[in-house]
């Protein structure tokens, strides 16, 4: 893939954590695609799980959100950029509900985002999570 321009691909899926399989899998394909290691891609993959969780996606809680997670997958220049949007059930937000800031984000979840990605914010209240992975340098020229 060229990354000098920009691709968007957008992806919604019910907020459920069976779907939320489906837009790692899908996060991961378009990371390999635009050139990231493989480690990149599975911090990736990670950190998508991760922020879907935060959105309240729970794996394990039987009352899970009867919303949507809308992603907008960005790869352009030297970054691939993931936006998740949680829509519907508006009485249910997750950590970081009502926050609009890292701040109220648990501590694992914050270390594993700062791990897997470049950078990371939650916007809208906490119905928003915006990552950022920066393309590593593959052609060994050190031009910092």
């Amino acid at each position: 893939m060229d990354l000098t321009s920009t691709e968007s691909i957008r992806l919604t899926v019910p907020a459920t954590a069976a779907a939320v399989r489906i837009a790692r899998a899908g996060a991961a394909g378009l990371a390999t695609r635009a050139g990231f290691t493989y480690h990149e891609v599975e911090e990736v993959r990670l950190a998508v799980g991760e922020a879907a969780a935060l959105l309240a996606i729970d794996p394990d809680e039987a009352s899970a959100p009867t919303g949507t997670l809308g992603l907008t997958f960005q790869v352009g220049g030297d970054a691939l950029l993931v936006e998740m949007q949680l829509a519907g059930d508006g009485d249910r937000a997750g950590p970081a509900g009502g926050l609009g800031t890292a701040g109220g984000v648990p501590a694992v979840a914050s270390a594993v985002l700062d791990a897997a990605v470049d950078s990371w914010r939650i916007e809208d209240g906490g119905r928003r999570i915006v990552l950022r992975k920066q393309l590593t340098d593959t052609d060994g020229d050190d031009d910092d």
